[in-house]
């Protein structure tokens, strides 16, 4: 089966993580293999919100600005509905502090088809108040070699085809060079895409997780985006490549970003 990291959405406060298939289309998007997490760890990690459920992840890149994958919002009518959750570990009867969406910037160059430039960026009606919980990352500006260990997070489902976690995940996979990932996924995969999970399988986002945040060296590497299933084996998981997408979404953001809110990139 093949997964764009879209799909589900955590259906009103259900504790056992009862999930539903929204009119909109979605990708599947959570961490399989992985384990929970603090969002003191993870400060950037937001959760997207459609009519109050989960839709998908993001990072915070500055006080009003939230960078995520663009198959998350490219098939919505507009901002009403959507907010954006920080400073939460839950996402059931989240804590922390929550925006409305005032605007939706795509890559122009998005392509659903093929996923290709899978970016965009949300403008939030108001500022986060940074804390210990909230705070935003900085983005890569190019990509370490193959085999590193980086990490990603997400509430995605914890097993393909499984339900929505509450609590946030992490899970450490390795970059897989482009090259050897074209194997696994031929002409789809793009220069502006990076590969990442372990031999064997076992390890990967999955539903739920789309948007949110690749982490190599406290910096935004990769961008959930897309796969074949979750945590297969010989199907790395595929995301967004920030350094080579750095240009557009820094200025997209210094364009629409609160001033104070970008000094630290």
């Amino acid at each position: 089966m093949f997964r764009i990291l879209i799909g589900l959405c955590l259906f009103g406060l259900s504790l056992a993580g009862t999930l539903f298939q929204s009119g909109v289309p979605m990708p599947d998007g959570r961490i399989v293999g992985g384990q929970d997490a603090d969002i003191r760890s993870y400060p950037h990690q937001i959760s997207m919100r459609y009519r109050g459920n989960h839709r998908c992840g993001g990072s915070i890149i500055a006080s009003n600005i939230i960078v995520s994958a663009a198959h998350c919002v490219n098939t919505l009518s507009g901002v009403a509905d959507l907010t954006i959750i920080a400073g939460t570990t839950q996402t059931i009867w989240p804590e922390g502090q929550e925006l409305a969406v005032r605007e939706i910037i795509i890559h122009e160059k998005y392509k659903s088809l093929y996923q290709d430039y899978d970016a965009a960026v949300l403008v939030l009606d108001g500022d986060f108040e940074f804390n210990e919980s909230v705070h935003p990352i900085e983005l890569a500006k190019e990509r370490p070699e193959h085999g590193t260990p980086v990490i990603v997070t997400g509430w995605g489902t914890t097993s393909e085809g499984g339900v929505i976690s509450n609590i946030l995940q992490q899970v450490e996979v390795n970059l897989v060079e482009n090259a050897q990932c074209k194997s696994s996924y031929s002409i789809m995969l793009t220069g502006r895409m990076l590969c990442a999970g372990v031999d064997g399988g076992g390890k990967d986002a999955c539903q739920g997780d789309s948007g949110g945040p690749l982490i190599y060296n406290n910096e935004l590497l990769g961008i959930v985006s897309w796969g074949t299933g979750c945590a297969r084996a010989k199907y790395p998981g595929v995301y967004a490549a920030v350094p080579e997408l750095r240009e557009w979404i820094l200025a997209t953001r210094n364009s629409k970003a609160n001033v104070g809110s970008i000094d630290f990139l």
